[in-house]
């Protein structure tokens, strides 16, 4: 006797239709800061590849740069409803309302759901799996992912170890269903062992201190390679992609030496590699959808290409996905 089985649907596959990206109009630049702390340009750029940082004006915060980033790719996207409002920052407005919110509130999207989600460098990977979860499943057709930080509100400007690196901005992308293309894999995992690489609070060695970012340089960088490494091998060997097809590696930008040994790791040529650190520094969660709207706005991406973004931050988190543009774009 045969038995009768529903069908089951084809399974949904969801990709990045639209990104938007907002940076403050004031600059800081390395010779702001060598009036501040004890360092230079030569230093700066030696270690860390950045020249200029963008810094958010008072009262510019990241739910007004989060908005204005999420305009943007609302409008590219084309309009059309929001059915969940994801927002990765570690530097909120404050600790509640959630910073999510707030956007919410500044974009009319009264009703949708919204929340925060902290992951630290790794937010915006984190959103957008979030978000391609939720659109796989049908629970939505569009989520906005907005990653905002004000960075510089965070560091300690007589650290030179760490106020060298950090700027603010923010990043937004519009995650739907489409036809073909999109999102074919992703990855993202922790480490809560490793949280003493990279905290905020006070200084190790003064417990009175005041709470500021604070980083092992060392341990950071060596947990840095190693995890935008593994990461994104493995993503590329769940899409069945050796890394060097990749078309187009946006990394977080946390610094240049960082993402240089990452790409010699990979076997990655640095015409392939997505950077804009040297103009925007270090923006967290902020670093990869800012990247990739520079990029695109620059007419490097082609209907197809094999793209991979990847980061690791603060917890330690880390997270990877490797899509085709072209899928909605």
């Amino acid at each position: 006797m045969l038995e009768l089985t529903e069908a089951k649907a084809p399974a949904r596959r969801a990709g990045i239709l639209a990104v938007g990206a907002h940076l403050p109009a004031a600059l800081l630049t390395n010779a702001d800061l060598e009036a501040l702390v004890e360092t230079s340009d030569t230093w700066i750029m030696e270690r860390t590849g950045i020249r200029v940082r963008h810094r958010a004006a008072a009262g510019e915060t990241s739910s007004e740069m989060g908005a204005a980033a999420a305009r943007r790719a609302l409008e590219r996207a084309g309009g059309g409803g929001i059915d969940a409002l994801v927002v990765a920052t570690s530097s909120p407005d404050t600790l509640f309302p959630s910073t999510a919110c707030l956007v919410q509130r500044k974009l009319g999207l009264e009703g949708v759901p919204a929340f925060d989600v902290s992951a630290a460098c790794s937010g915006f990977i984190y959103g957008v799996t979030i978000a391609e979860s939720l659109v796989r499943s049908g629970v939505g057709e569009r989520i906005l992912v907005v990653a905002a930080e004000s960075m510089t509100s965070l560091v300690d400007f007589g650290d030179r170890q760490t106020c060298v690196l950090f700027g603010d901005g923010a990043g937004a992308a519009v995650i739907g269903a489409v036809a073909d293309g999109g999102i074919v894999a992703r990855r993202w995992g922790a480490d809560g062992g490793q949280g003493h690489l990279i905290y905020y609070g006070p200084a190790p060695d003064d417990p009175t201190s005041p709470a500021r970012v604070r980083m092992s340089g060392r341990g950071t960088f060596r947990m840095a390679v190693e995890h935008l490494g593994d990461v994104t091998e493995g993503v590329c060997a769940d899409a069945g992609w050796d890394p060097a097809s990749v078309d187009h590696f946006i990394p977080h930008q946390a610094n240049q030496r960082i993402i240089e040994a990452t790409a010699k790791r990979l076997g990655l040529p640095l015409d392939r590699v997505v950077l804009n650190v040297r103009e925007t520094g270090n923006t967290s969660a902020a670093s990869i959808p800012l990247a990739l709207a520079g990029a695109e706005a620059a007419g490097r991406f082609h209907p197809g290409d094999r793209m991979v973004a990847a980061a690791f931050g603060a917890g330690a988190t880390w997270g990877a996905i490797a899509w085709e543009w072209g899928g909605g774009q």
